[in-house]
């Protein structure tokens, strides 16, 4: 079962949207568990494993992603992938130091914080980061990267550039959509006005035929 925490001065400062806790595990993360390492899932075994680079990672890519901290990478006997749930630190220094990296990217990333298995012995964080709205992000030290397979990858120049272009077409989109919405409501107020004063001009015509053709008799 899960129950939301209120949002605190720092989440709100930083980008973090709202922490959620589970007493158990999740839905989501039962089958996140059960996954490998993908373009949009990672495992950390601590909250220091955590970096900027995976946050902008995640943000720079097109679907976004997850990041499992406490959870650690294994292969069984045929060599297949394996999670097995470590546990990480899950008080207020580990939800700061998220902050901390989130908010120090340029922009800062968008991240949720799921406590997951609260109530167990190993508690573990599902970060959620979204795909960005405001493409390219960056780390405070100027690296860009995005989420490849199961890795991140440096941005070349191209695709940086082409994430540019993109960002600034979005934003273009959206002020003619706006421009043209206006347009739309100002020429539909003007006709509106033209039309009424036609119609005055038709009716003091109308009146003044009357008035003439009363004085003809």
């Amino acid at each position: 079962m899960g129950r939301h925490q209120p949002m605190d001065e720092e989440a709100a400062l930083t980008g973090i949207k709202s922490v959620t806790e589970y007493s158990g595990l999740s839905e989501e993360v039962e089958v996140l568990l059960g996954s490998q390492e993908n373009r949009e899932l990672d495992f950390k075994e601590s909250v220091g494993g955590l970096s900027s680079d995976d946050l902008v990672a995640f943000a720079n890519s097109e679907t976004g992603g997850t990041i499992l901290l406490g959870v650690r990478e294994n292969k069984d006997a045929q060599g297949r992938q394996t999670t097995e749930i470590v546990g990480c630190e899950i008080g207020d220094r580990a939800k700061l130091s998220i902050l901390g990296k989130a908010g120090s990217c340029v922009p800062p990333v968008e991240v949720t914080v799921i406590l997951e298995n609260s109530e167990g012995t190993r508690p573990f964080l599902r970060v959620v980061i979204p795909s960005g709205r405001n493409k390219p992000y960056s780390t405070s030290g100027g690296t860009y990267k995005i989420r490849g397979d199961a890795r991140n990858d440096p941005l070349t120049p191209n695709r940086l550039l082409a994430l540019f272009v993109d960002a600034e077409n979005a934003q273009f989109i959206d002020r003619f959509g706006q421009a043209t919405g206006e347009l739309e409501q100002s020429l539909y107020e003007m006709k509106r006005r033209l039309l009424a004063e036609m119609e005055e001009i038709y009716d003091h015509v109308a009146r003044l035929d009357k008035s003439l053709n009363g004085k003809r008799r």
